[in-house]
């Protein structure tokens, strides 16, 4: 049994790009109906000011020491409304989690991490992580005392005994996800209670227990034991898409690779920022957004709400509405500067409206989803895709009606189901995955892993470039000693192991250096496509047994992150061994 069917009631943390929020349920109510239990799930209502939303701005505001002042919209209407010499002693971060990535769209991430806030100020990445956890966790807390939701536990205990369960994309790898779980640990979130769940499994396991239904009201059984399913979950930063199958016995497996990358809808809102420093400038834009904050950011906000109203090819132009202030700050009557620049024809201005034709206003969004669909088409015909003809939309960008569209035009074939309350599926499913982890049964692991080994130097088949000489014996440094394949389908709770000694009779421990690989069967762990990612080290205290000792790693990879055991054979102790994938002091 989980640890989590242990607990009286499991809270889900969405952290995303764009919106994050929580959720939560009790295990009394799972338990009494399991398929009602989507209903039963608990979101909160945030009040942005004028519409209340059941997630928040990722948004968060420090004060001159770097000490938490606020989250969400109230961030966002606090730093809004400051003057500029208080913006100046202030820290504030705004859809941060994407500022983790590089140029590339590379995830690099060390626990010396830095990013900057809105006025190029510093910090540690990692610290601005753990606030704005920190600020959802209490936040259920002291919404829990309020609404005397105690009652509901099976336990009597004073204590509340929670389960934590936080969302991460499931194209970030072992380091990022190491990342995220330190950075709840330091929000006061203990290990022993919190589960990482990957956002399309959740996504997945939400539409399990959904009934959808066809525009026709035909009910769509997507979820009968066989059928493989595309589970296309757009948020506002990444895009993670997976394959799942129903098994046998209800429950869901991985089949092939999971894909994705950085093209979420913030993409969307960079290509309409552009258009606007086209028109009066980059430095003008720049000097709008940093004097007139708080109309910058209604700014947004409203075009955030304009890429989920749907727009057809019968419109002839979008209206967006812009501050004064930015018609204001720019150098020359607005018009004349737009035909100056030649847009006149994809730009009218009238007061305070802008009127986008409708043309230029789909090129916003036709790269990204471009690249979503090319994804989208390599995936179904993949060997492992056979027979998968359904895609299962969810995540805040499938609200967006040209995403819809455009993958139910490109793939005819398949019946693309676009699930209710689609931008809270991956919140709610990860709650019904906090009450029972093994709904996903089985994972495809992405790389092939391994360790750093030295093995006995064979001439004629290994490099002499390898040829190393360690206690008075030839031994062959670098070798790839394999764990587990990419590819290969692994089941909840599966180990595997492998035995080593060491080659020093003195020696009182085994450090192992740990390897990724693109590759399914890599030699060296400097061929092309390897990468270390830690370190591995198990104590062997008693010596007495020399080189004739013997140590055994055995690593999981069949949950949403790898855990290790380390057993030294000479006293049959079982070590607690911890993979550090993150570089940087603890």
């Amino acid at each position: 049994m989980s640890t989590a069917k242990m607990t009286p009631v499991v809270v889900a943390i969405d952290f995303g790009t764009t919106y994050s929020g929580y959720a939560f349920s009790f295990r009394s109510d799972f338990l009494n109906d399991r398929e009602r239990h989507i209903g039963e799930i608990n979101t909160y209502n945030w009040n942005s000011g004028n519409l209340l939303s059941e997630k928040t701005p990722t948004a968060l505001l420090l004060d001159k020491d770097q000490k938490f002042v606020s989250f969400g919209f109230d961030a966002e209407n606090m730093y809004g409304k400051m003057t500029e010499e208080e913006r100046k002693d202030n820290y504030y971060f705004h859809r941060f989690k994407m500022m983790l990535y590089d140029k590339d769209g590379k995830l690099k991430l060390t626990r010396r991490t830095i990013l900057k806030d809105m006025k190029n100020k510093e910090m540690l990445a990692i610290d601005i992580f753990t606030h704005s956890i920190r600020y959802l966790k209490d936040h259920f807390e002291k919404n829990l005392e309020k609404r005397d939701l105690k009652k509901h536990f099976m336990s009597h205990d004073e204590s509340i005994s929670i389960m934590w369960v936080l969302t991460v994309p499931a194209i970030w790898d072992e380091p990022a996800k190491q990342f995220m779980q330190e950075a709840a640990e330091k929000a006061g979130i203990p290990r022993a209670s919190l589960l990482l769940c990957l956002e399309p499994e959740a996504a997945a396991i939400y539409c399990k227990w959904l009934h959808i239904e066809k525009g026709n009201n035909e009910c769509l059984d997507a979820m009968k034991p066989g059928r493989r399913f595309i589970v296309l979950d757009a948020g506002g930063g990444t895009i993670d898409m997976a394959i799942q199958e129903v098994r046998e016995d209800g429950k869901l497996q991985e089949i092939g690779r999971v894909q994705g990358g950085d093209w979420g809808g913030i993409y969307v809102d960079g290509e309409f920022k552009q258009l606007l420093e086209e028109i009066v400038s980059k430095p003008i834009f720049e000097g709008f957004r940093a004097k007139y904050t708080g109309d910058y950011i209604d700014l947004f906000r409203f075009f955030e709400r304009k890429k989920r109203e749907k727009q057809t090819s019968l419109c002839k132009s979008v209206r967006m509405q812009v501050p004064q202030s930015f018609l204001n700050i720019a150098d020359d009557d607005i018009s004349k500067l737009t035909k100056s620049r030649g847009l006149e024809k994809i730009v009218e201005w009238k007061r305070d409206k802008v009127h986008i034709t409708i043309d230029k206003y789909f090129t916003f969004f036709s790269e990204v989803i471009d690249k979503i669909v090319v994804k989208v088409e390599e995936m179904l015909v993949s060997e492992t895709a056979m027979g998968t003809n359904i895609i299962l939309m969810v995540g805040g960008f499938s609200e967006c009606h040209f995403l819809q569209e455009r993958i139910k035009h490109s793939f005819p074939n398949c019946s693309v189901v676009v699930p209710p309350d689609c931008g809270l599926a991956v919140l709610k499913g990860a709650v019904m995955f906090g009450h029972d982890p093994e709904m996903i049964a089985a994972r495809v692991v992405k790389y092939t892993y391994g360790v750093a080994t030295n093995t006995k130097f064979i001439e004629g088949t290994h490099p002499e470039s390898k040829k190393t000489v360690m206690n008075g014996k030839e031994y062959c440094k670098d070798k790839f000693d394999i764990h587990v394949e990419s590819g290969k389908l692994v089941h909840y709770k599966e180990w595997t192991e492998e035995t080593y000694n060491p080659i020093y009779e003195d020696q009182t421990s085994v450090k192992f250096r740990v390897f990724t690989c693109d590759h399914t069967y890599p030699q060296y762990i400097d061929d092309e496509g390897c990468k270390e990612i830690g370190s591995l080290t198990v104590p062997m205290p008693n010596t007495s047994g020399g080189t004739g000792r013997r140590v055994k790693a055995r690593i999981q990879f069949g949950g949403t992150k790898i855990t290790v055991e380390g057993i030294d054979e000479t006293s049959k102790k079982s070590v607690d061994v911890r993979f550090d994938f993150l570089e940087g002091s603890s």
